[in-house]
């Protein structure tokens, strides 16, 4: 491993922030079983969990202009027979396999410029480095990014197996989101991207595409709805019969990124006097039925989402500050990553009327998650990461427990000096309620420079149960997902 890859340089006059070696990067690619166990892990917690994220902050000694833009990494820790196997592996986008046969950046992306200005960067195309999430469904591991195509993985072995297409529903300029929803119910997974529609006469036009695949891995049916302007939609809601978007009170500017004069991010603003526009279309005909708007805000991650008659309930992160979304730009500057409320509205969709409650009382957080198994159907638990004050509250270092239902939370710290960025949950075998599981997630430990996949009860998620202790850090990630398949 090259000493630029693991330590990038973190000069930075706030020191001592532990939190930034979590960001560096990782180089060599493991395979094995892990023996090196605290605590026990539950013989009944059998299957694997995937997580993505960028592998590294940094190609040739020069950084990514973004946290969006390191090449994704895909780590997987498959439990069964209480035992815990973990590997990693870079996916071979073509952006990583060329910068690493250079040991150059040589393409641009979110918030990288190239070099040579407007004559280095003209209709230089983005890259695509698949960093963002990842999920199993009609027996496909693909791994998405914001705003591009997903790549299919081998589950066994997270060898590149090339760009899924989805037969052709997909194209070069045509993108898929990196927060699809999958209905576990019906085995449909919907999901969106926001594409140039064409040009018209006063200039660029723009879509929104969403599409419904269905259990076997087939894109059933696709619809585009005409957008005025390129919007910020990193995530959005999904019910039984409905889709929720809440395009956030942020402006994208295109000309500059297209004519190469700028990166996406220095044409990135927040709008404080921006209303949120809510679309609504109704997965059944994929028609817009309902458009609001409300206050202005940022919102990125939603949590689950579902009907109780006319209404909608859906979940959210809601943030009326955008000092994070501008800090992450250097993760290596960065030197407190801040949280936001979580929110709930009510969308009535007959009579459009809205109504919306705010969890102020609970810490502030981001990453929200929630059974999955019960995802477009009513949930009663959400948990997220946040930042709380146990000596070193620079990062993400707990997890929240939030019911819904009376507003009470509990609070798993994981320790001073000790960090994570998403925690999954997973229901017990044989579970007595909707809590009734575990609480999975990467904590990097500074002190150690090391990572552990701690299991929390999540009933009591102050309570450990296991932490598989890896040799190595693993740097901080985006999103996972956990199947109760077995990948070895």
């Amino acid at each position: 491993m090259s000493v630029a890859a693991e330590n990038p340089g973190t000069e930075n006059p706030a020191q001592p922030i532990d939190f930034h070696s979590g960001f560096y990067g990782l180089d060599q690619e493991y395979s094995g079983w892990v023996d090196d166990v605290r605590g026990r892990i539950p013989p009944g917690l059998t299957g694997t969990f995937f997580r993505n994220g960028p592998g590294t902050m940094e190609m040739g000694g020069r950084r990514y202009g973004h946290w969006f833009d390191g090449p994704g990494m895909i780590s997987a820790v498959t439990f069964t027979g209480g035992r815990a196997h973990f590997k990693n592996r870079y996916i071979r986008t073509t952006k990583y396999v060329e910068e690493k046969k250079s040991n150059k950046i040589l393409f641009r992306g979110f918030g990288t410029h190239l070099d040579g200005g407007f004559r280095g960067n003209f209709l230089r195309p983005l890259s695509n480095p698949a960093n963002t999430s990842i999920n199993w469904h009609g027996d496909k591991l693909c791994a998405f990014y914001e705003a591009s195509q997903p790549y299919l993985l081998d589950p066994a072995t997270l060898e590149t197996r090339g760009v899924e297409f989805y037969d052709g529903a997909l194209n070069t300029m045509k993108n898929m989101s990196a927060h699809g929803k999958i209905n576990y119910r019906t085995g449909h997974h919907i999901n969106f991207g926001v594409n140039v529609a064409g040009l018209g006469i006063t200039g660029l036009k723009f879509g929104l595409d969403l599409y419904d695949i269905d259990p076997q891995g087939r894109v059933a049916s696709t619809s585009r709805i005409p957008l005025k302007s390129f919007p910020f939609v990193h995530d959005f809601g999904v019910t039984e019969n409905y889709a929720v978007f809440l395009l956030s009170s942020i402006t994208m500017g295109v000309t500059g990124p297209i004519l190469g004069t700028a990166a996406i991010s220095d044409v990135t603003e927040y709008r404080m006097n921006k209303p949120v526009t809510g679309i609504i279309v109704d997965l059944r005909d994929m028609k817009v039925v309902r458009t609001f708007e409300l206050p202005p805000a940022l919102i990125v991650h939603f949590g689950n989402s579902y009907e109780q008659g006319d209404e909608i309930v859906t979940d959210f992160i809601r943030s009326t500050d955008p000092g994070n979304f501008a800090a992450i730009k250097d993760v290596f500057t960065l030197e407190r990553m801040l949280g936001a409320p979580l929110c709930r509205y009510r969308i009535n969709v007959k009579t459009g009327e809205i109504t919306h409650e705010e969890y102020f009382h609970a810490p502030p957080g981001e990453f929200p998650s929630w059974d999955m198994q019960k995802t477009c159907y009513p949930s009663r638990y959400t948990y997220y990461v946040a930042p709380v004050d146990n000596g070193t509250p620079y990062f993400y270092n707990s997890v929240v427990k939030l019911d819904a239902e009376t507003g009470d939370f509990k609070v798993g710290d994981y320790g001073q000096h000790r960090y994570t960025s998403e925690a999954l949950f997973v229901p017990r075998d044989g579970a007595k309620s909707e809590d009734d599981g575990y609480l999975l997630s990467f904590v990097y430990d500074a002190t150690s420079h090391r990572t552990e996949i701690v299991i929390l009860d999540a009933l009591e998620p102050e309570t450990e149960i296991a932490a598989v202790k890896l040799s190595h850090h693993v740097p901080f990630g985006f999103h996972g997902h956990f199947t109760d398949r077995v990948f070895i």
